[in-house]
């Protein structure tokens, strides 16, 4: 009896783990704009009602933006290019 119980509540258990791992990929389509217009949809009401999942868009938001940031902050000095430059006319 105690066994059928565990295993029901560890089944619930991962299976609300994949419907959340789910949803967290679909956010982070939805922050890269590959998702469709139905998606964008879910994905807003769903933000609206999930605390955690909302939490897991703000970072995500972050992450991206922290990304996109060192991408225009870093670029090769001239003295790289010219060695790549170099090398490449071998």
């Amino acid at each position: 009896m105690k066994n059928s119980i565990l295993s029901k509540i560890s089944s619930t258990s991962k299976k609300q783990e994949t419907d959340f791992q789910y949803l967290q990929n679909m956010v982070v389509r939805y922050v890269y704009q590959e998702t469709s217009l139905i998606e964008n949809s879910k994905v807003e009401l769903l933000l609206q009602s999930n605390e955690d999942l909302n939490q897991f868009f703000y970072e995500i938001v972050n992450l991206k933006k922290q990304m996109d940031d060192c991408q225009t902050r870093r670029k090769p000095s001239s003295q790289i290019i010219d060695k790549i430059l170099k090398y490449s006319k071998k």
